[in-house]
């Protein structure tokens, strides 16, 4: 084929640079993960709550499909026959738990957010401010056309942000201001109180917040950080993905009725995509009924967040995380590789994160939490972190 000199070519670079991916199928028991013939303890899951492992909760699934079958493909889009009943059932679920908010399905947060913000940045006198480091799918949305107007501002600054605002709503309609509240590499929150404010303060702002990895996590009830902080009405657009906390799949998109019909009508990802199966929104519908009764597990989530996060602070590595993704910086490509294979070592799977996926001598391991993980096995993390720290990294 034409295509494989320059391919391979381009495949070797990688290997030679460790950059090289591959998909490798594994098995998985609760919190436990085989690979290459071990087990671990998996470090690299996004499922937060451990309800995706959680094999009680599939059996009562597996018991309520016995009395409610479901197909299995739902066998066109949305907008033709791919919207059965349980999709109904699932939207209802999900507006009992945001009232003033409309719901719209899409297969995935990375078809909602490339989707719904390349039909944002469409309309005509719009432009679109995005935190640098925002998410692949949100610079997706920003890329997709090229008459989309869009600019990103410092992580996290709110002041460079306002002067990009003052400067844009000069020139623009509407500013469409995007962020993620919890940031998927470094586990911070954004500034959401502070963005708030900035709204009120120019009219032509609106704000786009990917809720990812803090839907199920955030608020006594799970439903994300602007929940917690009591900002859902402050929010135009709100993502919340459900193959994460709530353990099970697709995505949906929170806005105004007008929005979601609006998005009903433009975007791409929505519009040209066969949906998820009817037995998939029987279970989305099944996990959101759950979430307001996980608060137990959010709060013990909470707690080992806490002391895993110290434990990786105590030799000085930079701690920017406030939430269950810590970052563990090695900086360089090579030692977060061999980091992965001393945590693999001691029975810890935590996958090495290298650029370009983060920034250039910003390389680490990405410890991604769950409630369900018992306290000798928090233990045997936290110790991972101080023996990896005083053996290989120096003090800052």
């Amino acid at each position: 084929m034409i295509f494989d000199e320059v391919m391979s070519a381009e495949l070797e670079k990688r290997k030679e640079l460790d950059l090289f991916r591959r998909i490798v199928p594994k098995s998985q028991k609760g919190v436990m993960i085989e690979h290459e013939g071990r087990w671990y303890t998996d470090l690299s899951s996004n499922d937060y709550l451990g309800l995706g492992q959680d094999s009680r909760i599939r059996d009562e699934f597996i018991n309520y499909l016995s009395q409610h079958p479901q197909s299995f493909s739902s066998s066109g889009s949305p907008l033709l026959t791919g919207a059965h009943d349980s999709y109904l059932l699932a939207k209802t679920q999900a507006e009992s738990l945001f009232p003033t908010k409309k719901v719209l399905f899409f297969n995935s947060g990375f078809a909602a957010n490339s989707g719904c913000i390349a039909a944002l940045g469409g309309i005509k006198g719009t432009v679109i401010l995005a935190d640098k480091l925002s998410h692949a799918s949100i610079i997706n949305g920003m890329t997709a056309e090229r008459q989309i107007k869009a600019f990103r501002f410092p992580h996290n600054d709110t002041e460079a942000l306002k002067k990009l605002v003052e400067k844009c709503e000069q020139e623009y309609s509407r500013i469409l201001v995007v962020t993620e509240a919890v940031f998927s590499m470094d586990g911070d929150t954004a500034p959401l109180k502070e963005l708030v404010a900035i709204k009120h303060s120019h009219p032509k702002i609106a704000l786009y917040i990917d809720e990812a990895h803090s839907f199920g996590v955030f608020d006594k009830k799970g439903r994300g950080l602007c929940a917690e902080l009591n900002l859902l009405d402050e929010v135009d657009f709100i993502l919340c993905t459900c193959g994460k906390a709530l353990g099970s799949e697709g995505a949906f998109m929170l806005s105004s009725a007008i929005a979601r019909d609006y998005f009903i009508n433009t975007v791409r990802s929505l519009i040209f995509s066969t949906a998820i199966s009817p037995v998939a929104f029987a279970h989305i519908a099944f996990m959101l009924k759950k979430l307001p009764e996980c608060n137990q597990r959010r709060v013990r989530l909470k707690e080992m967040a806490a002391k895993v996060r110290a434990a990786a602070a105590d030799f000085g590595n930079p701690m920017y995380s406030q939430s269950q993704v810590i970052p563990y910086l090695t900086y360089s490509n090579e030692q977060a590789v061999q980091a992965g294979n001393f945590f693999k070592e001691r029975g810890l799977f935590a996958m090495p994160i290298r650029h370009p996926t983060v920034p250039k001598g910003q390389a680490r391991l990405r410890l991604s939490l769950s409630a369900a993980l018992s306290d000798a096995q928090v233990e045997m993390i936290c110790e991972a972190l101080r023996d990896y720290s005083r053996l290989h990294l120096k003090k800052e």
